[in-house]
Parts: structure tokens; sequence; C-alpha cells
């Protein structure tokens, strides 16, 4: 499986960016005038304008050998939303893209907004348990896993992207932590956990997986979305200026079916 490599310390485009989405529906006339449309279910797609400037001859030569590799624009690959939540039911840990293992989770807690969109997840087991999310993004992505957090009682909570954690203390306060970098080499997805010790109460606000080194402002988000595994360049060539020895800038116009 092929991925649309990131340039940089780990992002997928610069901005500005341009999104464009289209739907489309079939539409049958009749002798009589009268008409009949329905939704193409399978027809839609997104438009990605991506603008790069002072790209590296390496980030070059990465687009460069996916443009390659997909014969221009006959061969598919998998694109991230550099805009999306990648996080499935970011607010509803009962969903089944959560897993839960022993852990119990009450929602309707107060959040750092002022609402009562929090959850509040309980370990009462003797060893540490994680809620979890898997995701179809390379291990060779560089990624960011958030959430805010706190807990009545002092304490610590880790955030984990497979095997890299960031351990961070736990309090009355709400905090934001985060972890940040590459998964398992070599993988097509990645598991997002956030880590609870035994006996100690977290809540939870705001989780955030993103195709970045750092986090952005949070998105909600409802239904997994942001990751397009049949995306396709929109065209056959791919023009190139050289703008300073050893810096490229280019244009790509991609397709996602959706």
């Amino acid at each position: 499986m092929s991925f649309y490599p990131q340039i940089g310390q780990g992002t997928v485009s610069q901005f500005p960016l341009r999104r464009t989405r289209k739907w489309r529906a079939i539409t049958n006339e009749l002798e009589s005038g009268e008409q009949f449309v329905v939704p193409d279910t399978t027809g839609g797609q997104i438009e990605w304008y991506l603008r790069y400037t002072d790209l590296s001859d390496a980030e070059m030569a990465s687009l460069n050998d996916l443009f390659t590799a997909s014969f221009g624009s006959y061969g598919s690959f998998t694109f991230i939303d550099p805009l999306a939540n990648l996080l499935g039911w970011s607010e509803d840990f009962s969903k089944p893209d959560w897993q839960l293992s022993l852990l119990t989770q009450t929602a309707g807690i107060s959040d750092p907004m002022g609402t009562q969109r929090a959850t509040s997840i309980a370990n009462a087991t003797t060893g540490t348990l994680q809620v979890s999310q898997s995701l179809g993004i390379s291990g060779d992505y560089v990624a960011c896993f958030s959430a805010w957090v706190r807990a009545n009682t002092a304490g610590i909570v880790t955030l984990q992207r497979d095997s890299a954690q960031s351990v961070a203390a736990v309090g009355p306060q709400w905090t934001r932590i985060y972890v940040s970098g590459t998964g398992m080499a070599g993988a097509v997805s990645s598991t997002f956990s956030i880590a609870i010790p035994a006996g100690q109460t977290v809540d939870v606000w705001g989780a955030q997986a993103e195709a970045q080194p750092f986090p952005s402002p949070y998105r909600q988000s409802t239904s997994a979305l942001g990751i397009y595994g049949e995306t396709y360049f929109g065209s056959d060539e791919m023009t190139v200026s050289s703008t300073a020895p050893g810096l490229s800038s280019c244009s790509i116009k991609l397709i996602s079916r959706v």
C-alpha cells in the first residue's frame, strides 16, 4: 500500500490549500417531462489543490517517485486529510471504534469549554488498562495524538501511538497532552491509546489524531473520516520549477474517491 509522502518534519501539505467536495446524482427524464433524481453514492469525490514552495531535492524526489509509481493519474494511493481529526467519535467512547477493555466510561462530564461533552474513564482493576483506536495510517507517517485530561486525584496518564509513549501528570486542572512521532516502521495501521493506571479515574475530552507533528485546534469528529485509500493524481503531467539551488516548487491536484 502506497501513502502520499509527508514533507518537512512531518506535514502533508503547505498552506494555503484548497479542497472541493463533489457529489453526483443520476437523473432520468421521462417522455412526460417528469424527472427522477437519485444520489450516486459511489460517485462522490474530493479534489485537493496543493501548492508547494521551497521543497528540498529529497522532498521533491518523494513526490516524483509516487507520481512515477502511480503512472501519473492511473494508479491509486492513500492520502491523509491534513485538515481532519482522523479519530472516529472523538467524544463518544461507547462507539465500536474505541476499544475499552475492562475500563468503564461515564459521559456527560463538564469539559474545558464549559459544556458537558467530556467522559470519565475509570480503571477499577489492579493493572494499567488502555482505551484505544486503530487507524489505517502508515507507521512511517508522523502523527500527533492529543487529548485534554483531568482527575480529582493527582496521578499520571499515558498517551501512546503504538510503542511511542508520552507520560504526563494529571490533576484537577484540565491539561492538553500529546504524543508525536512515527509508529511501527512498515506497518499499514497505527493504534492510538490512552493508558490509565490501576484504581485511577480520568476525565477525557477532545481526543484528536492528525497527520502532523504538533496538535492543532481541536475538531470534534463523528464517523472516522480523513483516510482516503483510493486517491489519484489529477493529471498525467507534473510541472516542477527550480526556484533556487536545491529548492523547487510545484502545484499538484489530487482526486479522492469517497
